[in-house]
Protein backbone atom coordinates (compact mmCIF):
# COMPACT_ATOMS: atom_id res chain seq x y z
CA UNK A 1 0.00 0.00 0.00
CA UNK A 2 2.76 2.52 1.25
CA UNK A 3 4.80 2.08 -2.45
CA UNK A 4 1.45 2.58 -4.23
CA UNK A 5 0.80 5.61 -2.63
CA UNK A 6 4.51 6.74 -3.13
CA UNK A 7 4.17 5.67 -6.66
CA UNK A 8 1.21 7.68 -7.17
CA UNK A 9 3.19 11.12 -5.37
CA UNK A 10 6.23 10.50 -7.82
CA UNK A 11 3.52 10.42 -11.09
CA UNK A 12 1.81 13.57 -9.46
CA UNK A 13 4.77 16.17 -9.25
CA UNK A 14 6.58 14.52 -12.46
CA UNK A 15 3.34 15.54 -13.69
CA UNK A 16 3.21 19.13 -12.23
CA UNK A 17 6.13 19.46 -12.91
CA UNK A 18 5.95 18.48 -16.76
CA UNK A 19 3.40 20.64 -16.62
CA UNK A 20 5.43 23.61 -15.30
CA UNK A 21 7.85 23.45 -18.09
CA UNK A 22 5.35 23.87 -20.84
CA UNK A 23 7.07 26.39 -23.37
CA UNK A 24 4.22 28.74 -24.17
CA UNK A 25 3.51 29.08 -28.04
CA UNK A 26 1.44 31.18 -30.40
CA UNK A 27 -1.39 28.35 -31.03
CA UNK A 28 -4.88 28.24 -32.12
CA UNK A 29 -6.81 25.13 -30.33
CA UNK A 30 -9.67 25.54 -32.02
CA UNK A 31 -10.03 24.89 -35.85
CA UNK A 32 -13.02 27.98 -36.62
CA UNK A 33 -10.56 30.74 -34.86
CA UNK A 34 -8.51 32.19 -37.88
CA UNK A 35 -6.33 35.57 -38.28
CA UNK A 36 -5.40 36.04 -34.98
CA UNK A 37 -3.21 39.24 -34.88
CA UNK A 38 -1.81 41.06 -31.98
CA UNK A 39 0.68 44.16 -32.62
CA UNK A 40 1.20 47.79 -31.44
CA UNK A 41 -1.24 50.43 -31.97
CA UNK A 42 -2.98 50.70 -35.39
CA UNK A 43 0.04 49.00 -37.05
CA UNK A 44 -1.24 45.39 -37.57
CA UNK A 45 2.35 44.52 -39.24
CA UNK A 46 4.19 45.71 -35.95
CA UNK A 47 5.94 43.97 -33.60
CA UNK A 48 4.05 42.93 -30.45
CA UNK A 49 6.05 44.67 -27.96
CA UNK A 50 5.07 47.19 -25.14
CA UNK A 51 6.98 49.87 -23.89
CA UNK A 52 6.31 49.37 -19.83
CA UNK A 53 4.14 52.68 -18.92
CA UNK A 54 3.52 53.90 -22.27
CA UNK A 55 0.25 55.64 -23.51
CA UNK A 56 0.05 53.30 -26.52
CA UNK A 57 -2.02 49.88 -26.53
CA UNK A 58 -1.61 46.42 -27.90
CA UNK A 59 -4.06 45.03 -30.02
CA UNK A 60 -5.30 41.78 -30.29
CA UNK A 61 -7.90 40.68 -32.95
CA UNK A 62 -8.78 37.40 -34.85
CA UNK A 63 -12.42 36.12 -36.05
CA UNK A 64 -14.66 33.41 -35.38
CA UNK A 65 -16.31 31.34 -38.29
CA UNK A 66 -19.92 30.67 -38.51
CA UNK A 67 -20.42 31.15 -35.10
CA UNK A 68 -22.55 33.13 -32.86
CA UNK A 69 -21.30 36.03 -30.56
CA UNK A 70 -19.40 34.15 -27.71
CA UNK A 71 -18.58 35.20 -23.87
CA UNK A 72 -14.82 35.37 -24.30
CA UNK A 73 -12.32 36.03 -21.58
CA UNK A 74 -8.40 36.75 -21.32
CA UNK A 75 -6.10 36.52 -19.15
CA UNK A 76 -2.28 36.97 -19.15
CA UNK A 77 0.72 35.07 -18.33
CA UNK A 78 4.43 36.15 -17.55
CA UNK A 79 7.01 33.53 -18.75
CA UNK A 80 11.16 33.29 -18.58
CA UNK A 81 13.11 34.02 -21.27
CA UNK A 82 12.84 30.49 -22.55
CA UNK A 83 8.70 30.68 -22.45
CA UNK A 84 8.39 28.86 -19.93
CA UNK A 85 5.58 29.84 -16.89
CA UNK A 86 7.81 32.05 -14.93
CA UNK A 87 7.18 31.22 -10.74
CA UNK A 88 5.68 34.78 -10.03
CA UNK A 89 2.15 35.16 -8.69
CA UNK A 90 -0.37 37.35 -11.34
CA UNK A 91 -0.74 39.31 -8.38
CA UNK A 92 2.95 40.58 -8.84
CA UNK A 93 2.67 41.28 -12.54
CA UNK A 94 -1.27 42.02 -13.43
CA UNK A 95 -2.60 45.28 -12.24
CA UNK A 96 -6.33 45.19 -12.16
CA UNK A 97 -8.36 41.87 -12.82
CA UNK A 98 -6.74 38.97 -13.47
CA UNK A 99 -9.52 37.75 -16.30
CA UNK A 100 -11.40 39.86 -18.39
CA UNK A 101 -14.37 40.05 -20.56
CA UNK A 102 -13.64 40.42 -24.50
CA UNK A 103 -17.03 42.94 -25.08
CA UNK A 104 -15.60 44.76 -28.78
CA UNK A 105 -16.75 42.29 -31.39
CA UNK A 106 -19.03 42.71 -34.32
CA UNK A 107 -20.49 40.50 -37.48
CA UNK A 108 -18.44 40.40 -40.84
CA UNK A 109 -20.74 42.11 -43.38
CA UNK A 110 -21.67 40.74 -46.50
CA UNK A 111 -19.29 38.05 -46.86
CA UNK A 112 -19.99 34.61 -47.84
CA UNK A 113 -18.24 33.00 -45.32
CA UNK A 114 -19.80 34.65 -41.79
CA UNK A 115 -17.70 35.25 -39.15
CA UNK A 116 -17.91 37.15 -35.68
CA UNK A 117 -15.04 39.61 -35.49
CA UNK A 118 -13.34 40.32 -32.01
CA UNK A 119 -10.76 42.64 -30.87
CA UNK A 120 -9.07 43.89 -27.25
CA UNK A 121 -6.53 46.52 -25.94
CA UNK A 122 -4.59 46.00 -23.80
CA UNK A 123 -3.21 47.82 -21.21
CA UNK A 124 -6.94 48.73 -20.37
CA UNK A 125 -8.67 49.88 -17.36
CA UNK A 126 -9.01 46.50 -16.04
CA UNK A 127 -5.79 44.84 -16.43
CA UNK A 128 -2.28 46.12 -17.17
CA UNK A 129 1.35 44.45 -16.80
CA UNK A 130 3.27 45.82 -14.38
CA UNK A 131 6.57 44.65 -14.97
CA UNK A 132 8.69 43.83 -18.31
CA UNK A 133 9.38 40.47 -20.04
CA UNK A 134 7.70 37.78 -21.78
CA UNK A 135 3.73 37.19 -21.89
CA UNK A 136 1.10 35.12 -23.39
CA UNK A 137 -2.65 35.73 -23.53
CA UNK A 138 -5.09 33.05 -23.42
CA UNK A 139 -7.89 33.51 -24.43
CA UNK A 140 -11.04 31.33 -23.23
CA UNK A 141 -14.78 30.45 -23.79
CA UNK A 142 -16.44 31.48 -20.09
CA UNK A 143 -18.19 28.46 -20.40
CA UNK A 144 -14.98 25.92 -20.93
CA UNK A 145 -12.23 28.55 -18.52
CA UNK A 146 -10.28 25.39 -18.15
CA UNK A 147 -9.28 25.17 -22.35
CA UNK A 148 -7.58 27.83 -24.03
CA UNK A 149 -8.77 28.71 -27.11
CA UNK A 150 -5.69 30.17 -28.49
CA UNK A 151 -2.63 31.61 -26.85
CA UNK A 152 -0.91 34.73 -28.36
CA UNK A 153 2.79 35.81 -27.29
CA UNK A 154 3.61 39.86 -26.91
CA UNK A 155 6.40 41.29 -24.99
CA UNK A 156 6.89 43.95 -22.24
CA UNK A 157 10.15 46.25 -22.60
CA UNK A 158 11.96 48.58 -19.82
CA UNK A 159 14.51 50.01 -22.24
CA UNK A 160 17.38 50.40 -19.97
CA UNK A 161 20.05 49.24 -22.57
CA UNK A 162 21.13 50.99 -26.38
CA UNK A 163 21.69 48.18 -28.63
CA UNK A 164 23.57 48.24 -32.22
CA UNK A 165 23.42 46.12 -34.75
CA UNK A 166 25.18 45.50 -37.61
CA UNK A 167 24.69 43.11 -40.89
CA UNK A 168 27.37 41.96 -43.24
CA UNK A 169 26.54 39.67 -46.40
CA UNK A 170 29.07 36.59 -46.02
CA UNK A 171 28.87 35.77 -49.98
CA UNK A 172 31.15 33.06 -51.22
CA UNK A 173 29.21 32.62 -54.62
CA UNK A 174 28.75 29.00 -53.35
CA UNK A 175 24.81 28.00 -51.95
CA UNK A 176 25.57 26.64 -48.88
CA UNK A 177 27.65 29.78 -47.42
CA UNK A 178 25.30 32.74 -48.45
CA UNK A 179 24.79 33.64 -45.09
CA UNK A 180 24.21 36.99 -43.42
CA UNK A 181 26.54 37.70 -39.95
CA UNK A 182 25.64 40.10 -37.40
CA UNK A 183 27.16 41.74 -34.56
CA UNK A 184 25.67 43.18 -31.74
CA UNK A 185 26.77 45.61 -28.92
CA UNK A 186 24.56 46.30 -25.85
CA UNK A 187 25.28 49.13 -23.81
CA UNK A 188 23.57 49.87 -20.62
CA UNK A 189 22.93 52.62 -18.75
CA UNK A 190 22.02 51.50 -15.27
CA UNK A 191 24.54 50.38 -12.45
CA UNK A 192 21.51 48.53 -10.12
CA UNK A 193 22.22 45.55 -12.62
CA UNK A 194 23.55 42.69 -10.39
CA UNK A 195 26.27 40.72 -12.00
CA UNK A 196 24.67 41.58 -15.42
CA UNK A 197 27.72 39.47 -17.63
CA UNK A 198 26.37 36.58 -15.73
CA UNK A 199 22.76 37.05 -16.01
CA UNK A 200 22.41 38.70 -19.33
CA UNK A 201 21.03 36.46 -22.51
CA UNK A 202 20.32 38.03 -25.62
CA UNK A 203 17.48 37.13 -28.19
CA UNK A 204 17.50 37.46 -32.19
CA UNK A 205 14.88 36.45 -34.31
CA UNK A 206 14.61 36.91 -38.15
CA UNK A 207 11.99 37.85 -39.58
CA UNK A 208 9.44 37.82 -36.35
CA UNK A 209 9.33 33.95 -36.46
CA UNK A 210 10.35 32.22 -33.24
CA UNK A 211 11.21 29.42 -35.25
CA UNK A 212 14.70 30.50 -36.02
CA UNK A 213 15.95 32.17 -32.89
CA UNK A 214 19.65 32.37 -31.09
CA UNK A 215 20.00 32.54 -27.69
CA UNK A 216 23.34 34.38 -26.42
CA UNK A 217 24.51 34.02 -23.25
CA UNK A 218 28.19 35.00 -23.03
CA UNK A 219 29.41 38.48 -24.43
CA UNK A 220 32.84 38.00 -26.84
CA UNK A 221 34.17 41.28 -25.42
CA UNK A 222 33.29 43.17 -22.44
CA UNK A 223 34.54 47.22 -21.99
CA UNK A 224 32.99 49.13 -19.13
CA UNK A 225 29.02 49.17 -19.57
CA UNK A 226 29.07 47.76 -23.46
CA UNK A 227 28.83 43.68 -24.16
CA UNK A 228 29.91 43.11 -27.81
CA UNK A 229 28.24 39.43 -29.41
CA UNK A 230 30.53 38.84 -32.49
CA UNK A 231 31.34 35.61 -32.93
CA UNK A 232 30.28 34.95 -36.37
CA UNK A 233 30.40 30.80 -36.06
CA UNK A 234 27.22 31.40 -33.98
CA UNK A 235 25.73 34.70 -34.50
CA UNK A 236 24.52 34.30 -38.40
CA UNK A 237 21.65 33.38 -40.34
CA UNK A 238 21.04 31.83 -43.78
CA UNK A 239 20.01 34.16 -45.75
CA UNK A 240 17.35 32.15 -48.00
CA UNK A 241 15.61 33.96 -50.22
CA UNK A 242 12.78 36.40 -51.18
CA UNK A 243 9.48 35.21 -49.68
CA UNK A 244 6.92 34.60 -52.67
CA UNK A 245 3.43 36.82 -52.57
CA UNK A 246 -0.13 37.17 -54.03
CA UNK A 247 -3.27 39.45 -53.28
CA UNK A 248 -6.62 38.29 -52.96
CA UNK A 249 -8.08 41.48 -51.87
CA UNK A 250 -10.09 41.54 -55.41
CA UNK A 251 -12.68 38.92 -56.47
CA UNK A 252 -13.14 40.56 -60.13
CA UNK A 253 -9.55 40.32 -61.08
CA UNK A 254 -6.22 38.32 -61.32
CA UNK A 255 -3.84 39.53 -59.18
CA UNK A 256 -0.44 39.25 -59.47
CA UNK A 257 0.28 35.69 -59.19
CA UNK A 258 -2.92 34.81 -59.09
CA UNK A 259 -4.20 32.00 -61.87
CA UNK A 260 -7.46 31.62 -61.65
CA UNK A 261 -10.80 32.68 -59.96
CA UNK A 262 -14.00 30.62 -59.39
CA UNK A 263 -17.33 31.03 -57.33
CA UNK A 264 -17.90 26.94 -56.19
CA UNK A 265 -20.26 25.96 -52.88
CA UNK A 266 -20.62 29.84 -52.57
CA UNK A 267 -17.07 29.94 -51.54
CA UNK A 268 -14.48 31.91 -54.02
CA UNK A 269 -11.58 29.83 -54.59
CA UNK A 270 -8.12 31.31 -55.83
CA UNK A 271 -5.67 29.57 -58.07
CA UNK A 272 -1.91 30.63 -57.54
CA UNK A 273 0.14 30.60 -59.81
CA UNK A 274 2.28 27.54 -60.04
CA UNK A 275 5.69 27.49 -58.19
CA UNK A 276 9.19 25.75 -58.32
CA UNK A 277 12.14 24.61 -56.88
CA UNK A 278 14.20 27.66 -56.47
CA UNK A 279 17.46 26.03 -54.99
CA UNK A 280 19.93 26.80 -57.88
CA UNK A 281 18.27 30.37 -59.60
CA UNK A 282 19.90 33.26 -59.51
CA UNK A 283 18.94 35.74 -56.68
CA UNK A 284 16.16 38.37 -57.77
CA UNK A 285 15.00 40.94 -55.21
CA UNK A 286 11.76 41.33 -55.08
CA UNK A 287 10.01 43.68 -52.31
CA UNK A 288 7.75 41.33 -49.82
CA UNK A 289 6.77 41.77 -45.93
CA UNK A 290 9.30 38.92 -44.43
CA UNK A 291 6.42 36.55 -44.20
CA UNK A 292 3.62 38.77 -43.01
CA UNK A 293 0.22 39.31 -44.30
CA UNK A 294 -1.97 42.18 -44.25
CA UNK A 295 -5.89 42.07 -44.15
CA UNK A 296 -7.02 44.03 -47.14
CA UNK A 297 -10.48 44.13 -49.22
CA UNK A 298 -11.18 46.41 -52.41
CA UNK A 299 -13.14 49.14 -52.13
CA UNK A 300 -13.52 48.83 -48.61
CA UNK A 301 -12.77 50.71 -45.77
CA UNK A 302 -13.54 48.13 -42.77
CA UNK A 303 -11.10 45.18 -44.36
CA UNK A 304 -11.74 43.55 -40.76
CA UNK A 305 -15.45 42.85 -41.20
CA UNK A 306 -15.88 43.15 -45.01
CA UNK A 307 -13.07 40.62 -46.14
CA UNK A 308 -14.16 37.42 -47.03
CA UNK A 309 -12.36 33.96 -46.19
CA UNK A 310 -11.54 32.63 -49.50
CA UNK A 311 -9.52 29.12 -50.57
CA UNK A 312 -6.52 29.79 -51.89
CA UNK A 313 -4.57 26.66 -53.78
CA UNK A 314 -0.95 26.33 -53.47
CA UNK A 315 1.20 24.21 -56.35
CA UNK A 316 4.68 23.74 -56.18
CA UNK A 317 6.04 21.89 -59.60
CA UNK A 318 8.46 19.06 -58.70
CA UNK A 319 9.60 15.88 -60.86
CA UNK A 320 9.51 13.72 -57.94
CA UNK A 321 8.31 13.86 -54.49
CA UNK A 322 11.10 14.18 -50.97
CA UNK A 323 12.30 11.15 -50.63
CA UNK A 324 12.32 11.87 -46.73
CA UNK A 325 10.42 14.53 -45.16
CA UNK A 326 7.43 16.26 -45.81
CA UNK A 327 6.86 19.78 -47.54
CA UNK A 328 4.84 22.62 -45.85
CA UNK A 329 3.41 26.30 -46.60
CA UNK A 330 4.32 28.50 -43.96
CA UNK A 331 4.60 31.94 -42.69
CA UNK A 332 2.60 33.55 -40.71
CA UNK A 333 -0.50 32.73 -42.52
CA UNK A 334 -0.08 29.25 -41.29
CA UNK A 335 1.10 31.20 -37.77
CA UNK A 336 4.66 29.87 -38.36
CA UNK A 337 3.23 25.96 -37.97
CA UNK A 338 3.90 22.91 -39.13
CA UNK A 339 0.48 21.12 -39.22
CA UNK A 340 -2.13 18.72 -41.32
CA UNK A 341 -3.39 21.75 -42.82
CA UNK A 342 -0.52 23.98 -44.38
CA UNK A 343 0.98 20.59 -44.90
CA UNK A 344 1.47 19.91 -49.24
CA UNK A 345 0.32 16.24 -51.18
CA UNK A 346 2.11 14.89 -54.02
CA UNK A 347 0.14 14.16 -56.76
CA UNK A 348 1.83 12.31 -59.12
CA UNK A 349 -0.18 12.59 -61.92
CA UNK A 350 0.51 16.36 -61.90
CA UNK A 351 4.20 15.92 -60.93
CA UNK A 352 3.61 18.50 -57.84
CA UNK A 353 2.95 19.41 -54.27
CA UNK A 354 -0.39 20.58 -53.49
CA UNK A 355 -2.55 22.05 -51.04
CA UNK A 356 -4.91 24.75 -49.87
CA UNK A 357 -5.97 27.12 -46.88
CA UNK A 358 -9.11 29.04 -46.13
CA UNK A 359 -7.56 32.75 -45.70
CA UNK A 360 -8.90 35.81 -45.30
CA UNK A 361 -8.82 38.18 -47.87
CA UNK A 362 -5.53 40.60 -48.42
CA UNK A 363 -2.40 40.16 -49.53
CA UNK A 364 -0.22 37.40 -48.16
CA UNK A 365 3.90 36.21 -47.79
CA UNK A 366 4.93 32.40 -48.10
CA UNK A 367 7.85 29.93 -48.66
CA UNK A 368 7.77 26.52 -48.94
CA UNK A 369 9.68 24.78 -46.05
CA UNK A 370 10.40 20.69 -45.78
CA UNK A 371 10.19 19.10 -42.21
CA UNK A 372 12.45 15.81 -41.49
CA UNK A 373 12.22 14.38 -37.80
CA UNK A 374 10.88 18.04 -36.64
CA UNK A 375 13.73 19.69 -37.69
CA UNK A 376 12.53 22.66 -40.57
CA UNK A 377 15.19 23.54 -43.75
CA UNK A 378 14.29 27.21 -44.80
CA UNK A 379 16.45 26.84 -47.98
CA UNK A 380 15.90 23.44 -49.36
CA UNK A 381 13.17 24.78 -52.40
CA UNK A 382 13.74 28.38 -51.58
CA UNK A 383 17.83 28.67 -52.17
CA UNK A 384 19.89 30.88 -50.29
CA UNK A 385 21.06 33.84 -50.69
CA UNK A 386 23.51 36.73 -48.89
CA UNK A 387 21.86 39.45 -50.27
CA UNK A 388 18.33 38.63 -49.59
CA UNK A 389 16.26 41.43 -47.56
CA UNK A 390 15.51 40.58 -44.04
CA UNK A 391 14.60 41.96 -40.69
CA UNK A 392 16.60 40.76 -37.51
CA UNK A 393 15.03 41.87 -34.21
CA UNK A 394 17.22 41.85 -30.83
CA UNK A 395 15.91 41.22 -27.33
CA UNK A 396 17.92 41.48 -24.38
CA UNK A 397 17.16 39.65 -21.07
CA UNK A 398 18.37 40.16 -17.46
CA UNK A 399 17.52 38.04 -14.72
CA UNK A 400 16.54 39.54 -12.01
CA UNK A 401 17.48 37.44 -8.76
CA UNK A 402 15.88 40.29 -5.96
CA UNK A 403 12.40 40.17 -8.66
CA UNK A 404 12.50 36.42 -9.07
CA UNK A 405 11.96 37.22 -13.19
CA UNK A 406 13.93 37.72 -16.60
CA UNK A 407 13.30 41.34 -17.22
CA UNK A 408 12.99 42.80 -20.75
CA UNK A 409 15.79 45.46 -20.97
CA UNK A 410 16.34 45.85 -24.57
CA UNK A 411 14.71 45.77 -28.20
CA UNK A 412 15.62 46.90 -31.73
CA UNK A 413 15.20 45.78 -35.20
CA UNK A 414 17.14 46.07 -38.49
CA UNK A 415 16.61 45.01 -42.19
CA UNK A 416 19.93 43.88 -43.96
CA UNK A 417 19.17 46.56 -46.41
CA UNK A 418 19.19 49.97 -44.12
Amino acid sequence: MMKTILFIIVVIFSFISAQSQEVFQDKIFNKNIKTVLMYLGDDDMSFPIWDLGSSKQLTLSFDELNASVKDYYYTIIHCNSDWTRSNLDQSEYIEGYFEDQISEYQSSFNTTVDYTHYELKIPNDYMRPMISGNYVIEVFDSSNPDKAIFRKRFMVVERKTNIEMKVSNMNQGAYFYNDQELEIVVDYFQNDFYDISQNLEVQVLKNYNWVQLLVLKQPNIIKDNEFTFNDFSKLKFKGGNEFHHFNTKDIHYNAENIKNISFMDNQYHFQLVENKDRTFDDYQFVPDINGLYKIDVSQSDYPETEADYTYVYFTLNMNVPLQQGEMYVWGALTNYEFTNDNMLRYNFEQKAYEGRLLLKQGYYNFQYVTLEKGKPDFTYIEGNHALTENSYTTLVYYHDFSGGYDRLIGHTEISTRE
